[in-house]
């Protein structure tokens, strides 16, 4: 007869709080017993300087601690996503602020849980993000919610031509296409969908595509 053997799930935990520490562990093993936690830090400078040498599967962290404020935790978390493209990351956190959230949905395996849910959901919230099922919790849908209703009114500023770009483009035609519709040069489209981005505070094209699918 075979076998099959399904090594531990490895876990890293940060939080700056000794007690909120404990309280997560026992979540983790009360969602999944089999789980191995094997670092437990209290920054997140802490957490990626263990993962130099200690790798895992999951970690679960808030975005900033005694040791880092928000901009710094979630620079070296992003950089933590780049370097470790299959770790799956579970932020449990007390962040309310939408842009930093915003910059979290770039992330494909970033799951985004809000401490304060009832206990029932934010069981069934890490079963899910265990299970690398994109979660966003409903008071993290509600916080981004309100960097979409800024970004209505930073589209009433664009042009009529970077607004009508910016569709085409969001239907999923490429510059030249647009280009050759509006019988205009590439570099006259390309420029009304730069200038569209600088005014929406996007750089990539996957930040304009998540503002677009939101809002248009």
């Amino acid at each position: 007869m075979n076998l099959s053997y399904s090594p531990a799930r490895t876990v890293a935990l940060m939080d700056s709080q000794p007690l909120s520490l404990f309280g997560l562990s026992t979540l983790i093993q009360t969602i999944d017993p089999t789980c191995d936690i094997q670092i437990k830090e209290s920054s997140l400078g802490k957490i990626a300087e263990a993962m130099m040498y200690q790798s895992v599967d999951i970690l679960v962290t808030d975005l900033q601690s005694a040791e880092e404020d928000l901009q710094q935790g979630l620079d070296i978390l992003l950089r933590l996503g780049s370097h470790y493209p299959d770790l799956n990351v579970v932020v449990y956190t007390f962040c309310h602020d939408c842009n930093a959230l915003w910059k979290l949905l770039n992330q494909q395996n970033f799951s985004v849980i809000a401490r304060g849910e009832s206990m029932e959901d934010t069981e069934g919230f890490f079963k899910k993000a265990f299970a690398h099922k994109r979660v966003l919790s409903p008071v993290i849908c509600s916080d981004l919610s309100r960097i979409n209703q800024k970004n209505e009114t930073v589209l009433s500023r664009l042009t009529p031509s970077e607004t009508d770009v910016l569709k085409h483009l969001f239907n999923g035609m490429d510059l030249q296409q647009v280009a050759s519709m509006k019988q205009l040069s590439i570099k006259t489209i390309s420029a009304h969908k730069c200038n569209a981005m600088r005014k929406l505070g996007v750089q990539t094209d996957s930040e304009l595509f998540i503002l677009l699918n939101n809002t248009f």
